[in-house]
């Protein structure tokens, strides 16, 4: 378990924390000489049930609320600690309010030296406390009087927070490594040690991470967790990594930087979050508003974007979206504090929704939906409901590094889901996308009836541009069941066939013969017919015909080649690409491999151009990954 103090200046923390576990926080010369914790301090203790206790010792003076918050984060367990002869101080009701935002599960109220006050006044103080904590996570917390000075009252509270420890319900470990870090400092013969608290997954010796946002990658040399040796190290902890890399600094791994699994590396500047307005604040919060962002161990100044209306009332809650100065890293859940433009007050807080919005539509009624529908504590509940509302298909990439989970985590979700490629969709959506896809391949057959079929991106031009992007995938699936056929690039539903006349299929068969004996070098329409000895303009209606059914490939008005043909050539090309210098294709290395003519060697290039087979550069041209394949049997598919 982890546990943060939290208080006013001098009420008696560090004191507190040393008579319950024997250590010192105080570990900076000044902080020793001026008597206040300046930095954070940390201290272990063994429960007697086996439990190890970790303590943050956070300061409480007001100009150091933001090293407050940079132990707060992610910890199981508060300390509020109030002086019974001061009673509650300004920041005594400062930290109440940012525990309440950061929803600490657990906690307790102490009143430390209570050997300087009357029974009555203990009392008193109990009762005015009560008050205080009313609706707040504190609210039902016990409140223990305790003199760490005498020893009175520390007994108890220690076996009030070993029974804490046992009943608390161990985090879950699952999704990647996540820990905040919060101090860095090198140990002769050792190296770099990075400290934090883990916020999810495991880590182990020899592990691979990332030093992030920078995007250092590091290993993990060896690890302490909850102040002990260990082999690993998990969510809910405290630990200690000493990590290594070339050319690493100890100015590398500063206070609010992440050490995170490598898939999880994606910085952010910005933000969707779920945002409360602390009451007491005396007006609206204005759009836009510049403020300090408290996440993880970070303090980043940015904006607010109220996603909802221009203001935010004192006490209420809004979508919002956290527009940052430098960019973090951050998963569903995380809590966050903005303070205001001085970092002089806290304001509210809230948790993250989406650390990877859209670029636009944040105002939309449709982003309003995803945001309510992915903002729910279960993940397979999210899940659902994302894929219930996703006719296009969820990317299930962004939903697993939004919610950190694994592949593994994904697969076991109790959700009705068909998976296509990286894109996820519910059984009803994935049914209507291949009906509509068949649909369209239909009426292009009973349009065009002497058509061998069409491309898929005639196919998928037919439905809305928001599906065409996941269309790719489940045209590949409708390929593979076999709901579809494919000749070459082309598409067409099974039984349909084309028939030519006895006359056309006889010189066909003329033009077939003539086409294979001149291997890539194709002829052009008028050398083709003067061949054949027959007037071009008798040729070409055929020619036309046969580039609908696709026997033959239309590379321009004057100029159809077979497929086979078409796919040495684009064969060609690639190897070109791939043994010049960038990966460009030029004309003269293009004509000089192939050995075509210089009449038909612009027209292919440009119908490779034409059909985004390549794309132009100022230098030549190169081969599209993505296409690569699309002249070969088994196509794009």
């Amino acid at each position: 378990m982890i546990v943060a103090t939290a208080g006013h200046i001098d009420h008696g923390k560090t004191a507190l924390v040393r008579a319950l576990t024997g250590v010192d926080t105080d570990r900076l010369p000044e902080e020793k000489a001026r008597g206040i914790t300046i930095d954070l301090g940390y201290a272990y203790t063994q429960a007697s049930g086996g439990a190890s206790i970790g303590f943050i010792d956070v300061p409480g003076h007001e100009r150091l609320v933001r090293t407050m918050l940079a132990g707060a984060i992610g910890v199981d367990f508060a300390l509020l600690v109030v002086a019974a002869d001061d009673g509650p101080m300004p920041q005594t009701l400062e930290h109440l309010a940012i525990l309440d935002l950061l929803a600490v599960p657990g906690g307790v109220v102490v009143l430390t030296k209570a050997d300087r006050a009357e029974p009555g006044r203990l009392a008193a103080l109990t009762a005015q406390m009560h008050e205080l904590l009313r609706g707040t996570v504190l609210d039902q917390a016990p409140i223990m009087s305790c003199s760490a000075l005498s020893g009175d009252g520390i007994p108890a509270l220690r076996q009030h927070l070993e029974d804490a420890a046992a009943a608390m319900q161990a985090r879950v470990s699952g999704g990647g490594f996540r820990l905040a870090l919060d101090r860095a400092f090198s140990l002769p013969g050792v190296g770099l040690v990075a400290t934090g608290t883990a916020h999810s997954g495991a880590v182990q010796a020899g592990q691979r991470l990332m030093l992030s946002p920078a995007g250092l990658e590091v290993r993990i040399r060896g690890l302490h967790s909850q102040n002990q040796a260990a082999e690993h190290g998990q969510a809910g902890q405290r630990c200690a990594l000493n990590i290594t890399a070339p050319r690493l600094e100890r100015d590398d791994a500063t206070r609010g930087n992440w050490l995170v699994d490598l898939a999880l590396h994606a910085p952010t500047s910005r933000l969707d979050a779920r945002l409360r307005l602390l009451p007491h604040e005396t007006r609206a919060l204005r759009h836009w508003t510049p403020v300090h962002v408290h996440l993880g161990a970070a303090d980043i100044p940015g904006r607010i974007g109220l996603l909802d209306d221009r203001a935010l009332e004192p006490g209420g809650s809004a979508w919002v979206q956290l527009a940052l100065d430098t960019p973090t890293v951050a998963a569903y859940g995380d809590r966050f504090i903005i303070r205001n433009q001085s970092a002089q007050r806290s304001l509210g807080g809230g948790h993250i929704v989406d650390p990877h919005p859209p670029r636009r539509g944040a105002r939309s009624p449709e982003r309003r939906r995803v945001l309510q529908a992915l903002d729910q504590p279960d993940t397979a509940a999210a899940l659902q409901a994302l894929l219930d509302q996703s006719a296009a298909g969820l990317d299930l990439d962004w939903f697993r590094l939004t919610r950190n989970v694994t592949v593994e985590e994904l697969r076991s979700l109790d959700t009705d889901i068909v998976t296509v490629g990286s894109l996820g969709f519910s059984p009803v959506h994935h049914a209507a996308l291949r009906t509509r896809l068949l649909d369209a391949a239909a009426d292009y057959a009973a349009k065009y009836a002497d058509s061998a079929g069409c491309t898929g991106d005639e196919l998928l031009r037919q439905l809305p541009p928001a599906m065409r992007p996941p269309g790719w995938a489940v045209l590949r699936d409708l390929v593979a069941d076999g709901a579809l056929h494919r000749f070459g690039p082309l598409l067409h539903l099974p039984g349909h066939a084309i028939r030519l006349s006895i006359e056309e299929e006889s010189l066909w068969e003329e033009i077939r013969d003539a086409l294979q004996g001149a291997g890539m070098d194709q002829p052009r329409v008028a050398l083709l017919a003067a061949g054949l000895q027959m007037p071009e303009a008798e040729l070409l209606p055929l020619l036309r015909k046969l580039g609908r059914i696709g026997w033959l490939c239309r590379v321009s008005p004057s100029y159809f080649v077979l497929p086979d043909a078409l796919a040495r050539l684009a064969q060609a090309a690639q190897m070109v690409a791939q043994d010049g210098a960038g990966g460009i294709l030029t004309v003269g290395r293009f004509r000089e491999a192939t050995g075509i003519g210089r009449n038909v060697t612009m027209p292919v290039l440009e119908f490779f151009d034409k059909v985004g087979f390549t794309v132009r550069r100022a230098n030549g041209r190169v081969v599209r990954p993505d296409r690569a394949g699309l002249f070969d049997q088994a196509g794009p598919f």
